[in-house]
Parts: C-alpha cells; sequence; structure tokens
C-alpha cells in the first residue's frame, strides 16, 4: 500500500511539473521556464539548433520564455540563423 501511494505521489508532482514549467535545452545548459498556460504541450524542447520558422511553430513557448525574462536564449538562436543566412548569401554573391 505505501508503494502505491509513493507513486501516486510522485506522479503527481511530475504532472504538475510538467504541466506548470518548460524544460528548455539551451547551449548553456537546461533550464526551467514557467509555462503561461497549463497544459502538457513543449513540456522539453531542445532550442540548440532553432531557427526563426521553429520560433513561429512553437510560439507559447517563445512567449513564456520573452515574460520571464529569458529573452537570452531566444536570441542566440535567432541571431545564429540569421548570421547563418547572411553568410550563406553573401558566400552565394561572391563565388
Amino acid at each position: 500500500m505505501s508503494r502505491f501511494l509513493a507513486g501516486m505521489v510522485c506522479g503527481a508532482v511530475l504532472l504538475f511539473g510538467a504541466m506548470h514549467y518548460h524544460v528548455v535545452r539551451g547551449k548553456e545548459g537546461v533550464f526551467l521556464v514557467p509555462k503561461i498556460s497549463k497544459n502538457l504541450s513543449n513540456v522539453y524542447v531542445d532550442i540548440r539548433d532553432f531557427r526563426l520558422s521553429d520560433w513561429q511553430q512553437h510560439k507559447p513557448l517563445a512567449a513564456a520564455m520573452v515574460k520571464n525574462n529569458r529573452s537570452d536564449l531566444l536570441e542566440d538562436a535567432s541571431l545564429s540563423s540569421f548570421r547563418n543566412q547572411v553568410s550563406g548569401l553573401v558566400d552565394g554573391l561572391f563565388e
């Protein structure tokens, strides 16, 4: 009976965490970002190679990161993508 109760408590704690936080893997490590809407979407997201099109698919995550002062993680991903696109364009012009 005690194992059952321990399992129920553990499951409830994990469900609470999944519904209230995004687990975000960035280049600097793993971060917990509080969610704006309480649901089970985007529980774990790896943003190390995100591009602007990826951020359009994960708008609630981007909004939660901006609201919780973690926009520095957004800038790194989008700026590196933008730099790569500009670099490819410049290389294409001077070939």
